[in-house]
C-alpha cells in the first residue's frame, strides 16, 4: 500500500500543478484580451467595425495563420508559441470590435456548443478536427 499511497501524492500533485498552470493560462488570455482592447483604444479602433473594417482584417488574419504554419514546419516550440498568441491576438481583436451584446452571445453559444461534445457525438476525423458522428456509422 505505500507505492498506492505515494502514486494518489503523486497523482494530486501533478492534477494540483496543472490546475495551477491552467489558472496562469487563463489569466493570461484575460490580461491578452486587455492587451488587444488597450492597442484598439490607442489607435481608435475601439468602436463597432463596418462589415468593410472587418472585411479588412481578413487578410491580417491569414498572415498571422500563414506565419503560425511556416513556424510550426520550420521553428521551434517558443516560436510556434508566440505565431499561436499572434494569431488568437488578431482573432480577439475582432471580437472586440463586435456589437458587445453580439460578441458576449457569440461566445457564450461557441463555448456551450462545444461543451456538450462527446465521445458519444462527435469523433476526430482524419483532418484532426473533431466533428460530428456520422448518423450512418
Amino acid at each position: 500500500i505505500p507505492y498506492l499511497k505515494n502514486s494518489l501524492i503523486t497523482t494530486t500533485c501533478n492534477h494540483k500543478k496543472r490546475e495551477v498552470i491552467m489558472d496562469t493560462l487563463i489569466t493570461k488570455f484575460t490580461d491578452l484580451a486587455n492587451s488587444v482592447n488597450s492597442l484598439h483604444e490607442r489607435f481608435n479602433m475601439d468602436g463597432v467595425a463596418t462589415r468593410n473594417e472587418l472585411l479588412e482584417r481578413i487578410p491580417i488574419q491569414a498572415e498571422e495563420v500563414n506565419e503560425l504554419e511556416q513556424a510550426v514546419l520550420t521553428e521551434n516550440p517558443i516560436d510556434i508559441a508566440n505565431e499561436a498568441v499572434d494569431v488568437l491576438y488578431v482573432a480577439i481583436g475582432t471580437i472586440l470590435r463586435l456589437e458587445k451584446n453580439l460578441a458576449n452571445q457569440a461566445i457564450q453559444q461557441v463555448i456551450e456548443k462545444n461543451d456538450t461534445k462527446t465521445s458519444k457525438t462527435h469523433h476526430i476525423n482524419d483532418k484532426g478536427k473533431i466533428t460530428r458522428i456520422p448518423k450512418d456509422v
